[in-house]
């Protein structure tokens, strides 16, 4: 070992020596026996090596603690976020729950017809034509012309169906022309989809009765759906002087995005009328 250029001193080195061995032994019984003059001479010299092993003892004992809330805080934060997974689990089942639930209050109250359940697995990708996929088809009695209804109401009328699958053309795809009535007032009129995914009432007349919030069911008539089946409500009235028909605008009733679970009208055969 070298020092400003050159090696220690023979008696720098016995004397460092001479007080690394009095720190180690000041913490046994061996240190009593070190109390001559000489070595007391060395106690500057050993209470800066003690000072300088202590600073390190102390250091190391930071870096550990500082370790250890850290493998802490991984824990921690594992555990938020397995609890974070499970809420959302939770959730996720409370409204397919829900859903079910309604369903079920919908057979309930619109007895007469048997239902088959289903599970929405696909949405139409390009939203060119507004229609959705289920996991039920042929296997299971589903057939093209069917009716699809959810929770609220009428949803659309299955269009192709496969095996395994079935393909949902909804009621607000502009493609769509139902019969339908206004419950309060039985005003009747045809309801067609509009690509805003909303409905229009057409052909009522100019004088007829209809207000903000009328409820919109099938009628029946054109043999294309049972009648009773609610779809919507009256959202906006426009009356215009030259017209002999209003302009109404209807808000359906079924969510497309939120459903999960329908259920498709298995007994009833729609009437192709000429």
């Amino acid at each position: 070992m070298v020092i400003a250029g050159g090696r220690w001193p023979l008696w720098l080195l016995l004397i460092t020596l001479a007080a690394l061995l009095a720190v180690v032994f000041s913490g046994t019984g061996l240190a009593a026996g070190l109390k001559s003059p000489g070595v007391q001479a060395l106690s500057p010299v050993q209470h800066l090596v003690r000072g300088v092993t202590g600073g390190a003892g102390s250091f190391l004992d930071t870096v550990g603690r500082i370790n250890a809330l850290a493998d802490e805080n991984h824990q921690l934060r594992q555990q938020v976020q397995q609890l974070q997974r499970e809420i959302i689990r939770l959730q996720e089942a409370g409204q397919e729950n829900r859903q079910l639930r309604a369903l079920l209050d919908y057979q309930r109250d619109h007895p007469g017809l048997e239902y088959l359940a289903a599970s929405v697995i696909g949405y139409d990708p390009n939203g060119l034509v507004q229609s959705l996929a289920v996991d039920r088809g042929t296997k299971d009695g589903v057939q093209t012309g069917m009716v699809v209804v959810s929770a609220p109401g009428l949803l659309g009328k299955v269009v192709e169906s496969y095996p395994r699958a079935a393909r949902v053309l909804l009621i607000t795809d502009p493609s769509n022309v139902i019969n339908v009535l206004l419950q309060r007032s039985r005003v009747q009129g045809v309801v067609t989809g509009r690509a805003d995914r909303n409905l229009d009432l057409q052909y009522v007349d100019k004088t007829a009765d209809v207000v903000v919030g009328d409820l919109v069911l099938t009628s029946g008539l054109g043999g294309g759906y049972p009648e009773g089946i609610p779809l919507g409500r009256v959202s906006r009235i426009i009356d215009k002087d030259q017209a002999l028909f209003k302009e109404i605008q209807v808000q359906p009733l079924a969510s497309v995005a939120s459903q999960r679970s329908v259920l498709v009208i298995t007994d009833f055969t729609p009437v192709a009328l000429p």
